[in-house]
C-alpha cells in the first residue's frame, strides 16, 4: 500500500551528474477513522534526473497525480513499477489506508510505525536516500478534531512541533528515519458541532411532542416532523370528512440532479505564516454549504486547494483542501464522502479560490455563498 511508498523510495542520479542537496517533505492528511489518509509527497533537488520505485501494491494508476507527467514506467520482474523522471525534483498524491502499520490497543489508541523493522541489503531502512543524506526532511501529520496526539518518537535527531491539529518533524542532514505516533481515535460528534441554524438532514423518529430547547424553525426543516408540528397520532377518533381533509403522509423528498457540480468559493482559506487557517468569511460560507451537504443523498465531495504557481507550493495547496475539508466535516458533512486535491498549475494562479466538486450536484440548489 502507499505507506510503504516511503520505506521503497530510491532516488538515483546519473553518474555523470554532480550531487546535489535533496529536500523531502511528506504531508499525511489523517481521516477521522484514523486509518484512512491523503498522502503528499514532493523531493526536490537539482539532479538531472531520479528513479522511484513502487512496490507490486503500488501503482502509479493509484496515485492522484504524478508531477511531472513525462515519467518513463517500466515493470519489473517482482510485479513493481519503476518510474524513471528526467527531472531532480518530482511530487505525488494519493488517498490510502494504513494496515500493517498501526496497530490498535485498547480504549481506541493507535500505534503507528512508519518502518516494518526490516533493513534493506545495503543498510538503509524507513525514510531514506542515497547516495547522500537528506539536506532537509519534514514530516507532518494533518488531524480532524477527534484524533489527539498522545505521543511520538524518531530514530533521529529533529524537532518535533505540535500546534492545534498538525505534528511536524524536522530534519536537517538525516537519513534512514522512522517515527513511532500514538494516537486516539475519538467518536465523531458531527451533530453537536452542527450549527443551530442548520437544518437537521437525517431522518428521525416521529415524537408525539416538540423537544424543548428547539425552535420553531429548526422544526419546520426536519424531515421527521409531523403535519403542522402537531402530535402524530390522535387521541379521539376522526370521522371520514377529516380524513380525508388532511394529508396521509408528507410529500416524498424531490430527487435532486444526480450530475455531478462545481462552485468556486474566493479567500474561504488561507496561510497565516504557513498554517491553513479558514478566514472568517470562509466560516461564514462553509457553514452554508454543510447545511447542504450534510445530507445521506450526498455521495462525494472533493475539495480542490487554492492553484498554486511554483510546484513548491502544491503541499500549502493540499494542506488548505485539507483545512477546508476538516471544517465541513464538523459541521455535518460525512466524512468518509470527502476527498481532497491539490489546486491546479499556473502562471496566473490567484492562491485564494477553492473549487469544490459535489455529487449529487442538486444539493447545491439549496445552497448561495452570499
Amino acid at each position: 500500500m502507499w505507506s510503504r511508498l516511503t520505506a521503497m523510495l530510491v532516488l538515483a542520479a546519473c553518474a555523470t551528474q554532480a550531487l546535489a542537496a535533496v529536500e523531502r517533505e511528506d504531508i499525511i492528511v489523517m481521516g477521522a477513522n484514523g486509518l484512512n489518509f491523503t498522502s503528499y509527497k514532493t523531493l526536490r533537488s537539482d539532479l538531472a534526473e531520479r528513479v522511484l520505485y513502487l512496490g507490486p501494491d503500488e501503482a502509479p494508476d493509484d496515485a492522484v497525480f504524478i508531477v511531472p507527467a513525462d515519467y518513463e514506467s517500466t515493470p519489473l520482474d517482482d510485479g513493481g513499477t519503476r518510474l524513471h523522471f528526467k527531472s531532480g525534483s518530482f511530487a505525488l498524491m494519493n488517498t490510502g489506508a494504513f494496515d500493517a502499520e498501526v496497530e490498535r490497543n485498547d480504549n481506541n489508541v493507535y500505534v503507528f510505525n512508519s518502518w516494518d523493522g526490516v533493513t534493506r541489503s545495503d543498510g538503509h531502512l524507513g525514510k531514506w536516500n542515497a547516495p547522500d543524506d537528506f539536506a532537509s526532511f519534514s514530516y507532518t501529520w494533518v488531524l480532524p478534531r477527534n484524533i489527539d496526539i498522545l505521543a511520538y518518537e524518531s530514530n533521529r535527531s529533529g524537532t518535533w512541533e505540535k500546534r492545534e491539529n498538525t505534528l511536524n518533524w524536522t530534519g536537517k542532514q538525516v537519513n534512514d528515519i522512522a517515527f513511532t505516533i500514538r494516537y486516539r481515535v475519538n467518536p465523531v460528534q458531527g451533530d453537536t458541532s452542527r450549527s443551530a441554524t442548520q437544518p437537521a438532514r437525517q431522518p428521525r423518529s416521529s415524537s408525539p411532542k416538540a423537544p424543548s430547547g428547539l425552535s420553531t424553525s429548526q422544526l419546520e426543516t426536519s424531515p421527521s416532523r409531523s403535519f403542522d408540528n402537531a402530535p402524530a397520532e390522535q387521541t379521539q377518533p376522526q370521522s371520514q370528512p377529516e380524513l380525508e381533509s388532511q394529508p396521509q403522509a408528507e410529500p416524498a423528498a424531490p430527487t435532486v440532479d444526480g450530475e455531478p457540480r462545481s462552485i468556486e468559493l474566493m479567500k474561504v482559506v488561507e496561510l497565516d505564516k504557513g498554517r491553513p487557517q479558514v478566514t472568517g468569511e470562509g466560516q461564514r460560507v462553509l457553514r452554508r454549504l454543510a447545511g447542504a451537504l450534510a445530507s445521506d443523498q450526498v455521495q462525494r465531495v472533493v475539495v480542490h486547494g487554492p492553484s498554486f504557481s511554483d510546484s513548491r507550493d502544491t503541499g500549502g495547496s493540499v494542506a488548505q483542501a485539507a483545512r477546508v475539508s476538516d471544517f465541513l466535516a464538523a459541521h455535518g458533512v460525512p466524512d468518509s464522502k470527502i476527498e481532497i486535491r491539490a489546486g491546479e498549475r499556473a502562471d496566473d494562479a490567484d492562491g485564494s479560490r477553492v473549487e469544490i466538486i459535489v455529487t449529487p450536484g442538486g444539493l447545491l440548489d439549496e445552497f448561495s455563498p452570499d
